[in-house]
């Protein structure tokens, strides 16, 4: 994932939108952190003797790259949006816009 989020700030770069890199930047660190904190409190959890679902803990993380995916994702269509403004030939993923 971290070669195509370098090839896409490159992108965005070039289309003067830095800023959408940096928020989506911003978005995934975010879930890394709620992750992590799960991770630690889990930790808490078991060593106070509470007995941890492995299925839970696994649909857990995978709801998590899912949903890191999904950002990404999204990245891609508006930049592909952003790169075909003014298209008319161009299917829009967006009928909103991007601006």
């Amino acid at each position: 994932m971290n070669a195509r989020l370098e090839q896409l700030e490159q992108r965005l770069e070039a289309q003067h939108h830095r800023d959408l890199f940096l928020q989506t930047k911003h978005t995934l660190k975010a879930l890394d952190d709620l992750a992590e904190q799960h991770r630690r409190f889990t930790s808490m959890q078991a060593i106070s003797g509470v007995k941890i679902v492995g299925s839970e803990e696994s649909l857990f993380y995978e709801t998590i790259a899912e949903a890191k995916e999904q950002i990404v994702v999204t990245l891609e269509r508006t930049l592909s949006d952003l790169e075909h403004k003014g298209d008319k030939h161009y299917d829009k993923n967006f009928k909103d816009g991007v601006e």
